[in-house]
This record gives C-alpha cells, structure tokens and sequence, in this order.
C-alpha cells in the first residue's frame, strides 16, 4: 500500500513540475511579446536548469529572439548556431522574416561540416556491417542536404550522391538473402571410387559480366589521366557477386557507383571435381577518361 502511494506521489510531483515549467515558459514569452526582453532572458535562465529536453529548444528559440531584439546578434548567432548542430532540420516556427534568415545563415554555415561528420560516422558503420546504424545516417545526411533550399555547395552534392549511393547499398544488405532450398535425399549407391584420372576436370572462374560503371562528368572533366583501384568480391557457387570490399579506393565519388555495379556482375563458378565452388576475387580497377 505504501508503495502505491509513493508512487502517486512521484506522478503528482512530476506533473506538477511539469507544469510549473510550462507556466515559467509562458510568462517568458508574454515577457518578450510585451518587450521586455532583458527580464524574459532572466526568466528563460531561471527555467533552463529546470526544462525537459522538449521544452530546451523553445527556451533556447526565445533566448535568440531577445538578444537579436535587443542588438546582441553575436550572442544570438551562438545560441541559433547551437540549435542547428542539434537539430539541423529544425525550423523555427511562426518567426518574423529577420528571425528566419538568421537561422537559414547559420544553417548554410555549420551544415557542410555537419554534414562530413556525419558522412565520416555512416560510412565508418557501413565498413564495420552496422547496415541499421548506417542506414539511419546516412538517410539523414540527405534530408539535411535536401533541407536547403540553396545547396549548391559543391562537396555537398558531392557528399549526398556518395550518402545515396552507400544507403542503396546499406538497404540492399539488410535485405536477407533468398532461403536455400533442402537438398532432395538421393538415394546412396555402392560404387566403386573411379580412379583419380576419371574425376570430372576442374575449372577456373570465368567473368561473364564484368561491366564497369562510367566516370562521373566531374572526374571524367577533372584532367586526371588515371584512377585506379581495388575491390574484393566474394562470389557463390551459382556464379553471385554476395559480397564487394574495398581494398583500395577509385575515388569517393566513383566508390558507391563501383560497388553498386559490382553486386551485379556475373561469372562462372570454378569447379573442383566437377561441383560448381564459392570463390573470391580481387579486381584492379584503372580508368582512363
């Protein structure tokens, strides 16, 4: 019975708490609303100790409209400049034109390099096989380069085709390979071991398809002569491309398009004694434009 009760008290203190922050928030912002910037800027500092993290953005949204109102912009851009690193997709709601292209400067500031950090953390789950974790990333890279209206920053086209590319990848590996059907039961019969000269003849692994993707126009139109690479493939007994690593990077820009192209290649399996066998292979890429 006690335990009940302590538990009903901890739910009370909790709503209570709750909305004792909401009531503090919403007499910070009839603060502002009513100029009073210097005094809503101490109540928003009183309530950041106390706010829940849903609550935390729209304190720290006030804080950087009483400092711009009040002609503190360097202030007001580090606040705003927080705001994005958190969430870069955030856009503050009802803001006045002047509020708006604060955020959109800031935004177009710290987003390139957000952007390579969280390229660097997707691609470094994609080499280790983490296909969720990667797929999470690497599907918010492109929402944030898509969220500006004006991405025509040149590395980060580059960086959304290669998060693109890794993503199509990174879901295609998630996909779980078709089951392998039951062998059927063969009946064993008492032959005699034919003698080594009467084994089927063994074979090597032959490439049926080994098509390579062309150089993207900023590479082909770069002025390098050469690029060259390595991948590995690890390649199923029915002549499957399972598999591609690798080992030596073309560029970054021709990778995903390498590896997408290579899952699709086709070969004739080696056989050993006549059964068609799994391999792997490495393939030295060199490209000339």
């Amino acid at each position: 019975m006690s335990r009940s009760i302590l538990v009903v008290a901890v739910v009370m203190s909790l709503f209570a708490s709750t909305a004792t922050a909401q009531d503090a928030l919403g007499n910070a912002r009839n603060l502002y609303e009513s100029a009073a910037y210097e005094d809503a800027l101490i109540a928003l500092g009183r309530l950041g100790a106390e706010a829940s993290s849903d609550a935390a953005k729209e304190i720290e949204r006030y804080r950087a409209l009483c400092l711009m109102a009040l002609g503190r912009e360097s202030e007001a851009d580090k606040i705003i400049e927080s705001i994005v690193m958190n969430d870069p997709l955030y856009q503050p709601a009802d803001a006045a034109p002047r509020v708006r292209a604060a955020f959109t400067a800031v935004r177009h500031r710290v987003v390139p390099g957000l952007v390579r950090s969280l390229y660097a953390d997707a691609k470094a789950a994609f080499d280790r096989k983490a296909y969720p974790e990667a797929v999470q990333g690497l599907e918010r890279i492109v929402l944030v380069v898509d969220s500006l209206a004006t991405a025509n920053q040149a590395d980060l086209k580059d960086f959304r085709m290669l998060a693109a590319g890794f993503l199509e990848l990174s879901r295609a590996a998630l996909v779980p390979p078709p089951p392998v059907p039951a062998a059927a039961a063969v009946e064993a019969k008492a032959e005699a071991a034919p003698a080594p000269e009467e084994l089927p003849p063994s074979t090597p692994l032959v490439a049926l398809d080994q098509t390579l993707p062309p150089l993207p126009f900023a590479l082909a139109s770069s002025g390098t002569r050469e690029f060259r690479g390595r991948i590995e493939l690890e390649i199923d007994e029915t002549g499957r491309v399972r598999d591609v690593r690798i080992l030596e990077s073309v560029n970054v820009l021709y990778d995903p398009l390498l590896l997408k192209a290579a899952l699709e290649w086709k070969y004739e399996p080696p056989r050993i004694a006549g059964k068609p066998t799994a391999s792997s292979k490495r393939v030295q890429v060199v490209l000339r434009p």
